[in-house]
């Protein structure tokens, strides 16, 4: 038996996805592949381990920043965004 579609929303777009299914396999199911960016490349992060481990995954998931998409199972409501890239510290910037 399939699970229910729910709604939830990506970066303030409305999407649908199975519920309880990992945040991250729902996004990548549906043609996502940069969940973020690294913080010292800026090169972009995905899925990669799909368990946990390597944190590659991370996006803000109800306001709470850092989670690992392939863990957290999708429920009806959920507002994931994606983790904005950080902005270099300008030279003059520093101390």
């Amino acid at each position: 038996m399939a699970n229910p579609l729910v709604r939830f929303w990506l970066d303030g777009e409305e999407r649908q996805g199975p519920l309880g299914v990992p945040v991250g396999l729902v996004l990548y199911g549906q043609g996502e592949r940069v969940l973020g960016w690294n913080e010292v490349t800026g090169q972009p992060r995905g899925l990669y381990c799909g368990i946990g481990h390597c944190f590659e995954c991370r996006l803000e998931i109800d306001g709470v920043r850092d989670q690992r998409a392939c863990l957290v199972p999708l429920a009806a409501g959920m507002r994931v965004c994606r983790q904005v890239p950080p902005t270099p510290l300008a030279f003059e910037d520093a101390p």
